[in-house]
């Protein structure tokens, strides 16, 4: 096989940055060990597709399911299937998770509705008709898809994003700061998974621009929003 999708990191993603079990050091840790585990394949990265229950069910503040694994067939008919999330952490939680995917190497998955956070439970109910009615979307579904396709703009404005080699800066329980290396092109990436803004260091001293809000911090540390996410250039 030339590839294949990255079931495993979907489930630590999930576990680590959506449901918010275990620590960040967990998944630095597990996605160091599968950096070069598959070789020269190149995995399709993910958060959601058709086979698990849509990802922004496990973001929310009472998840729905807590068993990454789970395959939320419980919910899938009416009348239990569940409704549009209206709760802007979970977007913030999703909006997290695609920031690691989109700054790491892979080719990145986005399953079809999961820039807005579309509602469903397991198959087939995680096959709903695409809602295509922008003027309907919430604050939290607005925002989401805003920060994919910053998402997209960085990572395909930088080659270090999508080939690149990845070393941390710091690390804790809730925060991860790691820089994505590619020839001459640098980009510096921080993470914090609180429900609180944190204070989030590593940086070379300096001035950066952020990505994803236009931004200008200045190292050697930089606050983070409560589930947000940094992707700096100096």
């Amino acid at each position: 096989l030339d590839g294949q999708f990255d079931f495993p990191l979907r489930a630590e993603l999930t576990s680590k940055v959506l449901l918010r079990q275990g620590r960040m050091q967990d998944l630095v840790n597990f996605m160091d060990s599968n950096t070069n585990f598959y070789g020269t394949g190149l995995n399709s990265t993910f958060i959601g597709n058709h086979d698990v229950p849509r990802s922004i069910h496990f973001a929310q503040n009472s998840p729905l399911w807590t068993d990454v694994w789970a395959g939320g067939k419980d919910r899938n008919f009416d009348p239990n299937r569940p409704g549009t999330v209206g709760e802007t952490e979970a977007y913030e939680r999703m909006g997290l998770a695609m920031a690691v995917l989109l700054t790491n190497r892979g080719v990145p998955l986005i399953y079809y509705g999961d820039e807005i956070g579309l509602a469903g439970a397991g198959d087939p109910d995680n096959r709903r008709a695409m809602d295509w009615n922008s003027a309907g979307y919430n604050a939290g579904q607005k925002w989401l898809l805003d920060r994919h396709k910053k998402l997209g703009t960085a990572r395909k404005a930088h080659s270090a994003l999508r080939r690149g080699t990845r070393t941390t800066l710091s690390l804790t329980d809730d925060t991860w700061a790691y820089k994505m290396v590619d020839g001459s092109d640098t980009v510096y990436v921080l993470l914090n998974r609180s429900d609180s803004a944190k204070s989030v260091g590593g940086l070379p001293s300096g001035s950066y621009t952020d990505q994803l809000t236009g931004d200008t911090v200045s190292g050697p540390a930089a606050t983070v929003p409560a589930r947000g996410a940094r992707v700096l250039v100096p």
